[in-house]
């Protein structure tokens, strides 16, 4: 748990992917600083 608070402290970069209900998929990356996202970037991968 000490360690999510940290991490809270240092505005970081996460990625993801995703299929949405049109079978499209998503390529995801945002920063999340104190709890929040910020500077999302949504990106639809063509198959």
């Amino acid at each position: 748990m000490m360690m999510w608070y940290l991490k809270q402290l240092f505005p970081l970069t996460y990625r993801t992917t995703y299929g949405d209900s049109d079978g499209k998929t998503h390529f995801v990356v945002w920063k999340m600083w104190l709890g929040r996202s910020y500077d999302i970037d949504d990106y639809v991968i063509q198959a």
